[in-house]
C-alpha cells in the first residue's frame, strides 16, 4: 500500500475515534472498564453520570473509579486502587460509611463477627474487636470493602456497660472491584 493511502486511512481512523469518543467524558474504573458519557455531578461518595446517547442518570461509587478524563481535556484522579493479598492486609480493608458507596462494586459474600458471650471488653473495645474481625474475614476473601448491614449490642444480666457484660454482633457484605 502506498504511503499516501496509509496516511489517508490513518487520518480517517483518528477522525472516527475522535468523533466517537472525543465528545464525552470518560470514566476509567479500577477493574479496567471505560465508561463514555457525561459526568453530571461528583458528590462526597459517588459520581453521577449518563452513558453516551442515553438520558438515564447512573450512579457509581468513587471507590470504583480511578480517574475521569473530561471532554475539556482535564483529568481528575478520583481514588487509588486498594489491593488486598490475604489476611495480612486486613488493615487496608475499608468500612463503607454509606450504602451508596457500594454502587459499581461487586458483592462477593456476607460475613459475620461477634465477641464471646463472656469477654473482657468494654463497649468501645468490643466494637473495635468485632470490626477488626470483619476486616480480617474480608481480607481473606481479597475484598477491599465491607458495608456493615447489621449491628447489635446485648447487655447481659441487667448489668451496666462494663467489662464482660456486652456481646457485640455485626454482619456485613464484602465488595471488590
Amino acid at each position: 500500500m502506498s504511503h499516501l493511502k496509509q496516511s489517508t486511512l490513518l487520518f480517517f481512523f483518528v477522525f472516527a475515534l475522535q468523533f466517537c469518543y472525543g465528545n464525552s467524558d470518560t470514566l476509567l474504573l479500577h477493574n479496567g472498564t471505560l465508561i463514555n458519557g457525561e459526568v453530571i455531578n461528583i458528590t462526597s461518595y459517588t459520581v453521577l453520570f449518563r452513558y453516551k446517547n442515553e438520558k438515564t442518570e447512573q450512579q457509581i461509587s468513587k471507590y470504583a473509579i480511578e480517574k475521569i478524563h473530561f471532554e475539556s481535556g482535564r483529568k481528575q484522579w478520583i481514588s487509588t486502587k486498594i489491593i488486598i493479598n490475604g489476611e495480612s492486609d486486613w488493615e487496608k480493608v475499608l468500612i463503607l460509611e454509606d450504602k451508596n458507596q457500594n454502587s459499581g462494586l461487586i458483592q462477593v459474600s456476607s460475613i459475620r463477627a461477634h465477641t464471646k458471650f463472656i469477654n473482657l471488653h468494654t463497649a468501645n473495645t468490643s466494637d473495635i474487636k468485632v470490626s477488626e474481625k470483619l476486616q480480617r474475614e474480608a481480607a481473606k476473601l481479597n475484598c477491599p470493602f465491607i458495608l456493615i448491614n447489621y449491628e447489635r449490642e446485648t447487655v447481659y444480666n441487667g448489668l451496666i456497660k462494663s467489662w464482660g457484660a456486652i456481646q457485640e454482633i455485626k454482619k456485613a457484605f464484602c465488595y471488590k472491584y
